[in-house]
């Protein structure tokens, strides 16, 4: 079973949820440690950090995680071209903790100097604010 944690545009009613409507949700309220940051480009980027960054495990497919590595330009560990890392975090929800998937921005100093730091670490509800 593969687990992935979502933070982003992949979360319920974001634009690339889509991709994810065949998938299995196993905690929709779960957070990890990191910072989180609006790109500025729609979409936001996950960074180290110790504030809680909410999001979604899903139970996925390995074609789901295909498609999911293409949309966050990920072209396997440590290519120079990634936009994205995938790794692996300790997630955790009201009740249970997991080990799933997330990715993490790659340019995270550059992200930190031109990107706009999202304080309560959801990118629904900064969003949703920001209509």
């Amino acid at each position: 079973m593969t687990l992935l944690f979502v933070y982003g545009s992949l979360r319920r009613g974001m634009r690339n949820a889509s991709l994810l409507r065949k998938a299995r949700l196993i905690a929709e309220k779960a957070w990890i440690s990191g910072a989180l940051y609006d790109t500025g480009y729609g979409y936001p980027g996950l960074v180290a950090g110790s504030k809680r960054v909410w999001g979604e495990v899903y139970q996925v497919t390995n074609q789901e995680l295909r498609w999911i590595d293409q949309l966050e330009d990920y072209h396997g560990n440590g290519n120079p071209d990634n936009l994205y890392e995938r790794i692996t975090v300790t997630v955790r929800s009201p009740d249970r903790q997991y080990t799933a998937y997330t990715y993490v921005y790659v340019d995270a100093d550059g992200l930190k100097e031109r990107g706009t730091v999202i304080p309560e670490g959801d990118w629904v509800d900064y969003v949703r604010s920001r209509r």
